[in-house]
């Protein structure tokens, strides 16, 4: 459903925001308009844009992955105020503007979200990210690994199902997972794994 030519995938490949820019100019110039680029052209904005420094490089999108793992761990006590945040981080994404473009806008949000998990997935490679005990130990790699894990299944399938807006998510969740599946090659045992103790109650899971 969500496939492009090789050239726009390596515009959504591409992680930084400068170097995405270039290209798109250059793809904008080249390659049809499928009937989505003022979409593209909008979302690039909402996402890298701060109307108070517009010179200053920002990644709203990239904020929501970090802000969506808090509201997972609401949403057991205030389902209400978990669904209002997802709200929130959709509008600001501009999610509910893809279906004004047809199957080209849901594709390009599709790939979109998946640019900025990919980037947030990408993070996790840092010294920062990779720490446990209030980050004064570095943990293993595969400490590492099954941290990303969490975090995948948290803002997609643990947060759409607390709050039970499955379908409302299911753009999001899809290219989230996909994203995490592409950064981690054992990913997809890793995320089985990592469900099934979830929907079994194991106690031990860390939350």
């Amino acid at each position: 459903m969500y496939e492009q030519s090789a050239k726009w995938n390596m515009y959504y490949q591409e992680l930084n925001p400068g170097e995405r820019k270039r290209l798109y100019e250059e793809l904008k110039a080249s390659e049809p308009d499928d009937g989505a680029n003022s979409y593209r052209e909008k979302i690039f904005a909402a996402r890298h844009t701060d109307p108070k420094q517009p010179g200053h490089e920002v990644d709203y999108f990239l904020f929501q992955c970090v802000s969506l793992i808090q509201t997972y761990h609401i949403a057991n006590f205030f389902r209400r105020s978990a669904i209002e945040e997802i709200e929130k981080a959709f509008q600001l994404m501009l999610y509910d503007e893809a279906s004004q473009y047809g199957e080209a806008g849901e594709r390009a949000l599709y790939w979109e979200l998946r640019n900025t998990a990919a980037r947030y997935f990408k993070t996790c490679e840092t010294a920062g990210y990779n720490r446990v005990m209030f980050g004064l130990v570095q943990s293993s790699n595969e400490g590492r690994l099954d941290r990303m894990c969490r975090d995948a299944w948290q803002i997609t399938r643990g947060l759409a199902q607390r709050t039970g807006q499955e379908e409302r998510m299911r753009v999001w969740n899809q290219a989230v997972l996909d994203a995490y599946l592409q950064a981690d090659s054992s990913g997809a045992e890793r995320l089985k794994k990592y469900e099934d103790k979830k929907m079994n109650g194991n106690k031990s899971t860390r939350l």
